[in-house]
């Protein structure tokens, strides 16, 4: 496994270092949503030794590089999604999480007048919810 993010990494021009890779095969196993601070308590657990800065400069690196969607949740809430296809999310505010929706799952029946020097990327859709 750990060849698959060294390949991953090295052909998304990432220079492999140890903590990078040990992010990488936290992140990446699987499709997920998470913040800084939930992978640096992951680490923790783990007793992997990683610093804070290196989490966060990792982190933005992989960002950068297209590695990782961003989700940004409020002023103070970050979260990362491994999830590179075009979905929507549902948050729920009690539990912090984030799910997925399919695309196909929302619609839209029309959308407002963009400005005319831009032109539409995508949509993407946040519904908040709270538990009753």
């Amino acid at each position: 496994m750990k060849d698959n993010f060294k390949n991953y990494l090295a052909k998304n021009q990432i220079n492999l270092t140890k903590q990078r890779l040990q992010i990488a095969d936290l992140i990446f196993i699987k499709n997920q949503h998470f913040t800084a601070i939930d992978l640096i308590k992951k680490i923790k657990k783990l007793k992997i030794h990683i610093s804070q800065a290196t989490v966060y400069n990792t982190l933005s690196l992989f960002e950068s590089r297209g590695l990782l969607k961003v989700i940004n949740l409020d002023n103070e809430q970050k979260f990362y999604d491994t999830n590179l296809n075009h979905h929507h999310h549902i948050f729920n505010i009690n539990n912090n999480s984030l799910l997925d929706i399919n695309e196909n799952r929302i619609s839209f029946s029309k959308l407002p007048k963009l400005p005319d020097s831009t032109e539409l990327e995508r949509t993407e859709v946040l519904i908040k919810v709270k538990n009753k």
